[in-house]
């Protein structure tokens, strides 16, 4: 897999959307529609990103906002008002509570929107404000989830991709998770990614190239400790030539015995609970 950035293409979505929304919002959705169009990335347009900008208050004071992606809204199809933008410093002070009810998580996101009708923000949103950089995506990438739905995770993400990944042990979206993660980032803060076992990958960079090169960076790694000679030109879970055993053992396990999506409805069982928490997919 490689990136299929395209200067044309982002002089494009730049034009169109920059003059109201801002030259970063313009280049969040073109990044973001690369990820979503990628059936190895996500599923059926899921996963979320987000951008951290500069924007003016009713006031006109200039503040932090989190763009993240709204509830309702495919990445693959993605407008720029499905990045609902909300106050970014009372996000990162919620990072100080113990305990945040799902409910409650909710009612602090949307009463910190800078407008009251957008959608609803990804349940992730507070993981996205906890990590400090400006470019984050979260995807599902089928080659990550066939290792970390192994009972062995974690030391086959550390074989596959290194030790500049953080990789954080399960546990349910929400405000648990986000502070969980965003405090073992902490510890490692020269990560080039962050990996969710039985969840999916979180990948972040400075701008939007760097961004889109980032979110294929974990297919990428992975084929390349393939025996050289083996002439392997497909992408993990699929590849047959991945050589490093047990993880070529399990990867192909898990491609071969159910359909693509098996792996991401195992990894999603709180989805049905969160479901009343879905607005209706605004039109493009």
């Amino acid at each position: 897999m490689k990136s299929r950035w395209s200067d044309a293409d982002a002089r494009q979505f730049s034009d169109r959307y920059a003059p109201r929304w801002g030259e970063a919002l313009a280049l969040r959705v073109y990044t973001s529609r690369l990820i979503g169009a990628d059936p190895d990335l996500v599923m059926h347009g899921g996963g979320n990103t987000s951008v951290k900008i500069i924007k003016e208050n009713l006031l006109g004071d200039r503040v932090e906002a989190l763009c993240v992606k709204g509830s309702g809204w495919d990445l693959d199809s993605i407008e720029p008002q499905g990045f609902p933008a909300l106050e970014l410093a009372w996000l990162r002070r919620l990072r100080k509570l113990e305990k945040l009810s799902d409910e409650e998580m909710v009612n602090q996101l949307r009463t910190h929107l800078f407008d009251a009708s957008a959608p609803n923000p990804s349940v992730e949103t507070l993981l996205h404000a906890f990590l400090p950089h400006t470019f984050i995506d979260h995807t599902h990438a089928d080659a990550i989830l066939a290792l970390t739905n192994q009972p062995d995770g974690a030391e086959l993400v550390h074989q596959a991709l290194g030790d500049r990944v953080v990789v954080v042990p399960y546990v349910m979206p929400g405000f648990q998770l986000a502070k969980l993660a965003g405090e073992m980032f902490e510890g490692k803060r020269d990560a080039d990614g962050m990996v969710l076992l039985k969840h999916g990958l979180f990948t972040f960079a400075p701008d939007a190239r760097a961004s889109d090169r980032r979110a294929a960076w974990p297919l990428l790694r992975p084929a390349n400790l393939a025996q050289p000679g083996r002439g392997c030109r497909r992408s993990l879970p699929s590849c047959a030539a991945f050589s490093r055993r047990p993880v070529a053992t399990r990867i192909s396990r898990t491609a071969g015995s159910s359909s693509s999506t098996a792996p991401h409805r195992k990894c999603w069982p709180w989805w049905r609970r969160r479901s009343a928490l879905r607005s209706p997919r605004a039109a493009p």
